[in-house]
């Protein structure tokens, strides 16, 4: 018996599926439904999952560069490659972190991140690529 209903479930949804949009708004308006305010929660919807995906790809796309940065600066540092490690001071004077990061052997991942937060990361990536590697 749950097997027929199984069939039966999964004929309605392919049915629904393979329909015209028009017969399935006719069915939910005959049901009580106000498609037009159904159709506005369905763009919001669609327009809300298109801009978490976007935020997502550019977070994604911003969190390799700063491990290749990070990467390259830790390079730089290991190798005492002169400009990368002039650049990284510079930054660090800029925001008066002098103090707390001036045993650049010491630095992690994190505060190499913490350091070169809020500068154009594809420049920086430029100007360390033409130094390290």
């Amino acid at each position: 018996m749950s097997d027929l209903k199984h069939r039966i479930d999964k004929g309605i949804t392919e049915f629904y599926l393979d329909a015209d949009i028009d017969i399935i708004k006719d069915s939910l308006s005959e049901n009580g439904f106000d498609i037009a305010n159904l159709d506005n929660k369905i763009s919001k919807f669609s327009k809300r999952l298109k801009f978490n995906y976007q935020a997502l790809a550019t977070k994604s796309k911003i969190d390799n560069l700063l491990d290749i940065i990070v990467t390259k600066f830790q390079t730089a540092i290991e190798k005492n490659i002169e400009k990368p490690i002039s650049t990284l001071r510079e930054m660090i004077e800029e925001k008066e972190l002098s103090v707390q990061f001036r045993n650049l052997e010491k630095l992690n991942e994190e505060e190499i991140k913490e350091i070169i937060k809020g500068k154009n990361l594809v420049d920086l990536l430029d100007e360390l690529d033409d130094e390290v590697d």
